[in-house]
């Protein structure tokens, strides 16, 4: 195992806690809402991998589903999403993984849903492809996974020092020194294969900031268990 990866790795989910209990993502995403509002009749129980704050969770509830699960790396977040929920009455299960167990040992049920929004790129490959063989250990045959990753045609690509194939260490000032993990589509597609997960549709989102300068692309794939 490339130990510069590890090392950058435990760093990244350091600068993530901080970001995102500062309140950076404070609104949910608007393809992700709509996804969940067109299966809340299908979706009884669903699971927010990298929850954060609970943008996501108070989303889900107020689209009326049932069981709504959080996990995330850090606990400091995971007490604003606590207090998010309990100002909004939100019946949710809140837990902190920092990988010391499978998700399986924390979720019994078989679930309906895997939300995996804004993680995969903040996880290096040996990382990632676990993860995604867990989301497969807990889904219902059928089940489905939802999740966007970083395109390659995104500013982030490249910007940075490469210290395994497709993972850079971010120079960028907003971004500096956290990994990021781009691969491409064939990469991602060998991920789904080994986790046992067929991808049903590939989608995408783009869009510019600081006057069309930095370029935000990503692929958005769903794809259920086998």
């Amino acid at each position: 195992m490339n130990q510069e990866v590890i090392k950058a790795q435990e760093y990244a989910y350091e600068l993530w806690g901080k970001h995102v209990s500062s309140g950076m993502l404070l609104y949910p995403n608007e393809y992700l809402t709509r996804y969940i509002y067109a299966n809340r009749k299908k979706f009884k129980s669903v699971l927010d991998f990298g929850c954060g704050d609970g943008r996501h969770l108070e989303m889900m509830a107020r689209a009326g589903l049932e069981h709504i699960i959080g996990v995330d790396y850090n606990h400091s977040v995971l007490d604003v999403a606590q207090q998010r929920c309990q100002k909004y009455n939100i019946k949710c299960e809140l837990y902190q993984n920092n990988q010391n167990k499978k998700l399986n040992e924390l979720i019994k049920d078989e679930l309906d849903c895997v939300i995996c929004w804004g993680i995969t790129l903040a996880n290096a490959h040996y990382v990632t492809s676990d993860i995604f063989k867990q989301f497969a250990s807990v889904l219902k045959p059928g089940g489905k996974v939802i999740a966007n990753w970083r395109a390659q045609d995104d500013s982030l690509y490249g910007d940075g020092k490469e210290i395994e194939k497709d993972t850079f260490i971010i120079e960028r000032q907003s971004h500096k020194g956290m990994l990021y993990y781009i691969p491409n589509l064939d990469d991602i597609k060998a991920i789904y294969k080994d986790a046992g997960l067929e991808i049903i549709s590939i989608d995408s989102e783009k869009f510019t900031n600081n006057n069309g300068k930095i370029i935000n692309s990503w692929h958005i794939i769903e794809a259920k268990k086998i």
